[in-house]
């Protein structure tokens, strides 16, 4: 994937999570039922934290480039990064 092609999917991605937050705040003003607000605010919740994913991947892959088997060093970085979020 093309620094390009990781830049559209960041940004589609951060646009998704701002619909999604547009969406809960709607349904805060309609005084929505709130299992139904919280199922939103989950999902908005789950979309920040792949997005951090994201990120995280995209930006910081470079330090782990140099000496070395450079595939492995950034699928290394995608598990560590990925079993960050998870913990948080």
């Amino acid at each position: 994937m093309t620094n390009q092609e990781k830049k559209f999917n960041i940004q589609a991605h951060l646009h998704r999570i701002i619909g999604q937050l547009q969406g809960l705040e709607k349904m805060i003003g309609d005084k929505r039922e709130c299992q139904e607000v919280m199922t939103q605010l989950m999902a908005a919740r789950a979309s920040l934290e792949k997005l951090g994913v994201l990120i995280l991947q995209d930006e910081s892959s470079y330090c782990f480039v140099g000496k070395g088997d450079t595939k492995k060093k950034i699928k290394n970085l995608e598990k560590i990064t990925s079993s960050l979020f998870k913990l948080t």
